[in-house]
């Protein structure tokens, strides 16, 4: 006979939360800003300078000064983590937008807060646009290195204490399964958020993504092999493309990925939208498809090389020798025929 599981009962339950006071979750944000004038990993996080909170000077013990940290709170009882994350960016940050992208640090926070014993979940948040502006809790921001920040007299240790995992975490940035999706139901109507791991592994669960195919004036196609630390596809050759996150509408997300992913921003042509389920997601695929001869440039963590294809020659098969091409990009290439095949003739 199979013995039944653990149970806690509220009497259990009651008795725990008496006798025992649990943690406090708290959230905090690390937005980072790459520095296009220096090396990949010396680019700079926001911090900011908190308008009532004072510590010691480093370097005069009788100085008192502001308190420079990351945007940060408790996490509310209705919400996720992720949920927090993006209320506190809203709040702490106004005037910036940025996009949630992975889980940094969990770490205790006993010996720093003094207020309780919590246990405090760093988001990394990758920048996009916008400037910070003064918020009820920030009378000033500014962007700092992990060297910038331990000289800044001030600064919250529990933040230094985790640069090295920030910045081991933007090294892997673009694995992301912590990003807080769009989610929508059956008939593809915005409803709330989800986390992309919950989107990929709930197919009765909606989300959205955007799939774009590059042509060139020769009438080529061009794509992309995926970096070799994606989820899925790893090494495999695909068209761009990326999933609608918390703030953008499908045009955004769109343009946004195709930047990033090819260095290109051009008009995009909305060809469809489709359904795509199977054992593990549900998504809503928006095909949009544009003409560049570039030049490309692309993000190295995402995206190994970029190459054009023969239209006529990838749908005959001839490159899966030496190419692993995704399946959706042959239909895809066979359905925007229309589109290749014109820019053919014109370079007859």
């Amino acid at each position: 006979m199979v013995k039944p599981g653990y149970v806690v009962t509220k009497e259990r339950h009651i008795k725990e939360l008496i006798e025992r006071v649990p943690p406090i979750l708290n959230v905090d944000i690390a937005l980072y800003k790459s520095d296009l004038d220096a090396s990949y990993m010396q680019g700079k996080y926001l911090v900011g300078q908190k308008l009532d909170e004072k510590v010691s000077s480093a370097s005069d013990k009788n100085k008192m000064v502001n308190i420079w940290l990351f945007p940060g709170g408790r996490v509310s009882y209705d919400e996720t983590p992720q949920q927090a994350a993006e209320r506190i960016l809203a709040r702490e940050v106004p005037g910036v937008k940025a996009r949630l992208r992975k889980v940094a640090a969990i770490v205790s926070d006993k010996g720093y807060d003094v207020r309780a014993f919590g246990i405090t979940i760093t988001f990394l948040f990758e920048y996009l646009s916008g400037t910070p502006k003064k918020s009820p809790v920030f009378d000033k921001f500014t962007w700092a290195n992990a060297e910038e920040m331990k000289k800044i007299d001030g600064m919250y240790d529990l933040n230094i204490s985790i640069l090295n995992e920030l910045d081991a975490t933007v090294r892997s940035m673009n694995t992301s399964q912590d990003e807080l999706l769009v989610e929508v139901d059956k008939k593809d109507k915005e409803i709330g958020a989800i986390i992309k791991r919950d989107a990929h592994s709930n197919p009765k669960r909606f989300h959205r993504a955007a799939h774009i195919m590059i042509f060139n004036t020769r009438g080529e196609v061009v794509l992309q092999q995926r970096s070799l630390t994606k989820a899925t596809g790893a090494g495999k050759w695909d068209m761009p493309g990326g999933h609608q996150v918390i703030g953008q509408t499908m045009e955004q997300t769109a343009r946004q990925e195709l930047a990033e992913e090819m260095g290109i921003q051009i008009p995009l042509t909305l060809q469809r939208i489709g359904l795509k389920q199977d054992d593990k997601q549900s998504e809503y695929y928006y095909l949009y498809y544009g003409i560049s001869d570039g030049p490309f440039g692309f993000d190295r963590n995402e995206v190994i090389q970029v190459k054009a294809f023969d239209c006529q020659k990838l749908l005959e098969h001839r490159y899966d020798k030496e190419y692993s091409i995704l399946a959706h990009v042959y239909s895809y290439t066979e359905e925007l025929s229309f589109v290749w095949k014109k820019l053919n003739k014109n370079n007859k």
